[in-house]
C-alpha cells in the first residue's frame, strides 16, 4: 500500500506537468495579477497603469514578481513550476491529513482525489488565486492538526501568520479564524469532548518543555488539567494566533494607510463584487424564466467602468463606496429578489456541474462539462460520509486530526458558504475548498470500504 501511495504522488505530478503543457496555459491575465506584478518589478510599486492600487490583494502578485525577477520574460515557465509544486504539495497534505485517520487506503484516495480534481486542474493553467489558496487553505488544516494541543505559543503564532497569509492571497479567508473558533467552543464543549481535550492537555504539558524536570508534574498529571487551566491554554493560544495574524496583515494595511489615507486590510474590489451580483440587470436576468443560461454582465460592466469614470474619477476608494451603495440601493428596492439572489447563488457555489456558456457548446465540452458533474456529486456524497465520522471522532475523541478538519474545514466551508451568498458566486470560488473536500471524501471511502468493522480504521 505504501508503494500504491508513491505511485499515485507521482502520478499527480505527472498528470499536472501534463495539463501544464497543454497549449494555452497562463496565456491570459484575466485579473491583471501578472499586471501588477510586472510593475512591481519594473515601477518597484504596486500599480495599475502606474497608479497605486489595493484594487487586488497583494500576496499573489508579490509571489508573481519574485518568478518575473527571476525569469524575466520566460516568466510562465516559473509560474508554471510554481502551480505544479503548488498543487502537487496540495495533494501531499490532503493525503496526510486522511491518512491520520483513514490509513493508507485514505492516504491514497486523497492524493488522487486533490490532484486531480477538475477546479484545481484547471485553475492551475490560470493566472490567478485558485492555487495558492487551495495550497494556503490545506496547509492551515494540516498545521492546525499539528498544534491543537500544543502548548507553544510559536506553533499558534505561525498558525496565525498563515491565516494571514490565506487573507492577503483572497479576502474571503479574513472569515475563516471567526467560523473556526465558533466551531472550535462547538467541538470542545462541557460534556462534548471535554474529557478528551483534558487528556490531550495533560500529556502535553501545560508548563512548557522544561516541565519534565519538575517534581510537582506528576501530581499534576495525575489530577489532570483544571478548567481553568484549559481556560488560560485557550486564551494563551488564541492570543498568539490573533497576533500571527495582525503580523501578517500589518505591512498591507499600513502600506494602504500611507497611499490612500485608510487602513485596507482586504482589497477596494468588495464594493464592485457585491454589486456585481446585486444589480438590476442581474436581478432581471433571474426573474427570466426562458434564458436559464449564465448571465452576461458584458453591458453592466461598460456601464459601471462609465460611472467610475464621471463619478468616481478613476478613485478606487469612491469607486468601492459607490459600487456598496448602488448595491444595497438595489437590495432595499428589491428585498424578494435580493433573498433569491442570495439562495441563487449560494447553489451557485455548490452545483456540480459548471454552467453552459454557449448555447451551441461542443460535445466535447458537454461531456467535459458532466464528467466535473460526476466527479464533484460522488465526492459529495463520500465527503457527507467522512465529514460525519470526522466530526464524531472529534467530539468523542478528540483526536487532532480530525479536530482540524472538523473546526477548520467545516469553518472554510462555512465562511465560502456565508461571503458568497451575498457576493458574487461561481464553481471557481469553492476552490479553496477543494482539498479538504477530498479529504473528507477519501475517509468516507475508507468508512464504506470497511463495511461496518469499526476497528479498521488503520
Amino acid at each position: 500500500m505504501g508503494r500504491l501511495l508513491i505511485a499515485s504522488a507521482l502520478a499527480v505530478l505527472a498528470g499536472r506537468l501534463a495539463v501544464l503543457l497543454v497549449p494555452g496555459a497562463l496565456t491570459t491575465d484575466p485579473d491583471s495579477y501578472q499586471h501588477v506584478a510586472r510593475e512591481l518589478v519594473t515601477r518597484g510599486s504596486f500599480s495599475l497603469d502606474g497608479r497605486p492600487t489595493a484594487y487586488r490583494p497583494p500576496l499573489y502578485p508579490l509571489v508573481l514578481a519574485g518568478v518575473q525577477a527571476c525569469w524575466g520574460d520566460s516568466w510562465r515557465i516559473g509560474v508554471a513550476g510554481l502551480h505544479l509544486l503548488m498543487g502537487w504539495a496540495t495533494a501531499l497534505c490532503a493525503a496526510i491529513l486522511a491518512g491520520r485517520i483513514g490509513g493508507l487506503r485514505a492516504a491514497v484516495a486523497a492524493v488522487l482525489l486533490a490532484g486531480f480534481d477538475p477546479l484545481l486542474l484547471h485553475s492551475s493553467r490560470l493566472v490567478m488565486t485558485e492555487t495558492q489558496s487551495a495550497f494556503l487553505a490545506v496547509l492551515v488544516v494540516w498545521l492546525a492538526s499539528r498544534v491543537a494541543n500544543r502548548p507553544s505559543g510559536f506553533a499558534w503564532l505561525a498558525l496565525g501568520l498563515l491565516l494571514g497569509a490565506c487573507a492577503l492571497t483572497r479576502p474571503t479567508f479574513l472569515l475563516w479564524p471567526f467560523a473556526a473558533g465558533g466551531l472550535a467552543l462547538l467541538f470542545t464543549a462541557p460534556g462534548k469532548g471535554e474529557k478528551p481535550f483534558r487528556e490531550q492537555m495533560t500529556s502535553s504539558s501545560l508548563e512548557g518543555p522544561s516541565a519534565g524536570n519538575r517534581t510537582d508534574v506528576p501530581s499534576r498529571r495525575s489530577r489532570g488539567a483544571s478548567s481553568g487551566d484549559i481556560l488560560r491554554w485557550r486564551l494563551r493560544s488564541i492570543s498568539w494566533l490573533g497576533l500571527g495574524v495582525i503580523l501578517a496583515l500589518l505591512p498591507w494595511g499600513l502600506r494602504n494607510l500611507f497611499v490612500f489615507g485608510k487602513v485596507i486590510i482586504g482589497t477596494t474590489h468588495g464594493g464592485y463584487t457585491f454589486y456585481l451580483a446585486n444589480n438590476d440587470d442581474f436581478y432581471q436576468f433571474l426573474r427570466n424564466p426562458e434564458d436559464r443560461l449564465v448571465w452576461d454582465g458584458a453591458e453592466f460592466n461598460r456601464r459601471w467602468e462609465a460611472t467610475v469614470a464621471t463619478e468616481a474619477g478613476s478613485n478606487e476608494l469612491t469607486a468601492d463606496r459607490l459600487a456598496y451603495r448602488r448595491a444595497w440601493q438595489t437590495v432595499r428596492a428589491q428585498p424578494g429578489m435580493f433573498l433569491y439572489a442570495c439562495g441563487y447563488r449560494l447553489l451557485q457555489l455548490w452545483r456540480p456541474i459548471p454552467h453552459q456558456l454557449d448555447p451551441r457548446e461542443p460535445l466535447s465540452v458537454r461531456l467535459a462539462r458532466w464528467g466535473v458533474g460526476v466527479f464533484s456529486l460522488v465526492e459529495y456524497l463520500f465527503a457527507l460520509v467522512g465529514l460525519t465520522f470526522v466530526i464524531r471522532k472529534a467530539r468523542r475523541e478528540g483526536e487532532t486530526s480530525a479536530w482540524a478538519l472538523a473546526v477548520w474545514g467545516l469553518g472554510l466551508a462555512i465562511t465560502l458558504s456565508v461571503v458568497h451568498t451575498f457576493y458574487w458566486s461561481n464553481v471557481r470560488m469553492r476552490t479553496p475548498l477543494a482539498p479538504v473536500l477530498a479529504v473528507w471524501a477519501a475517509v468516507g471511502m475508507q468508512q464504506c470500504l470497511r463495511k461496518g468493522r469499526p476497528n479498521d480504521a488503520r
